[in-house]
């Protein structure tokens, strides 16, 4: 009798030890690498999503059909035919999303991830260009366009020497236990001039952030930063081939990434002098400021209801939002200034945080 209810003991131990085994398997995330020419209906169809459920998907929300992908990202997939889900991860916002499908049933849910957070170094030396190095110790595009944009006002010319050293500090972002994508780089240092200028990535109330150094603070410039958070998608470029017609076309401003509604902000005390929406630059605004320079705002979501010609603003006074409008790829604010009747590059002209964050840098480097 014993050796009889011992068989089925067991027995029944086995049989929920591969019971247990099978059930964590289905709950069990798989994290997938984005692939060359992947976007989010090449994964769906790879994964069993047919031609209805992709469109579906696609059409119901505009930030999921505008997800951006990169391959220093991945997304996570659990189970597999009929029930499926699959994570999602934007990889330059924070937005994700799962996408799941249960009994022929499919649904999207915006998804605020619980990422768990891990830090990692990187560390070498200027060989070539500064992009190319930082990819070559750092697989990753994003963090090293975000390197670029830390010294973004500092980087002249032959200032960077060939064998500088540098090095970074990157968030890794994981989420149900999966590296899923780089988050925001938090420090860097880079030898200039002979000199390792060091900044540190500042985060504001308002969402925003800059990368930031004491000595910023000393600069003698007649613009503050136009936006919240400073990642630069393209530079003043007199002889840029454009991207959407393909010509000779002058970028004759620099072009600030950032979501759709994003605040854009006077850069200093000024007077509307136009504003509207034509074919190329999409809503637009021009201020004109006391020192006689001019300040324009293109591919705009939405002007500020506000605005009118005559209207004088002040510092850090919202004008508008980042949008697409016009001439656009992807959503960013394209700033220009013009100085006595000619447009130039407005690095040289502009501080690398907006007019509110000032006081308390201020206060950061008093309490340092």
């Amino acid at each position: 009798m014993n050796f009889h209810l011992a068989s089925i003991v067991s027995a029944f131990v086995l049989a929920f030890t591969s019971y247990q085994s099978a059930n964590a398997g289905a709950n069990t995330f798989t994290a997938k690498p984005v692939r060359l020419g992947d976007n989010l209906i090449s994964i769906m169809r790879q994964h069993g999503f047919s031609q209805s459920e992709r469109e579906s998907v696609v059409g119901s929300s505009a930030k999921l059909r505008n997800l951006f992908l990169t391959l220093d990202t991945r997304y996570l997939v659990r189970g597999s035919g009929k029930d499926i889900e699959l994570r999602m991860f934007d990889s330059q916002t924070s937005d994700a999303f799962r996408i799941i499908k249960s009994s022929g049933k499919v649904q999207t849910i915006p998804y605020n991830p619980p990422y768990k957070i891990n830090y990692a170094r990187v560390e070498g030396k200027i060989y070539g260009s500064v992009l190319g190095s930082i990819l070559g110790k750092i697989n990753s595009n994003w963090v090293a366009t975000r390197f670029l944009d830390a010294y973004a006002f500092d980087i002249a010319p032959r200032a960077v020497s060939r064998g500088a050293s540098f090095w970074l500090e990157v968030e890794k972002l994981y989420d149900a236990g999966q590296f899923v994508k780089y988050g925001e780089v938090l420090k860097t240092s880079l030898n200039i001039n002979g000199i390792a200028v060091q900044k540190k990535f500042v985060r504001n109330s308002k969402g925003g952030g800059v990368f930031f150094a004491a000595a910023d603070l000393l600069e003698e410039k007649p613009f503050y930063a136009p936006v919240d958070y400073i990642k630069i998608a393209s530079r003043f470029k007199p002889n840029r081939v454009h991207p959407i017609t393909k010509r000779l076309q002058p970028h004759l401003g620099i072009d600030f990434e950032l979501p759709v509604g994003e605040p854009v902000y006077a850069p200093r005390k000024g007077t509307v002098v136009r504003y509207g929406r034509n074919h190329a630059a999409g809503n637009y605004i021009v201020l004109l400021h006391s020192n006689g320079m001019e300040t324009a705002y293109n591919h705009l979501h939405r002007i500020d209801k506000r605005i009118r010609q005559g209207l004088r603003v002040s510092a850090g006074e919202r004008i508008g939002e980042v949008g697409c409008t016009g001439y656009c790829t992807r959503p960013h604010l394209h700033f220009a200034v013009k100085k006595k009747g000619r447009m130039v590059d407005p690095i040289k002209y502009i501080k690398s945080y907006p007019s509110h964050m000032e006081a308390m840098l201020e206060k950061r480097v008093a309490q340092n």
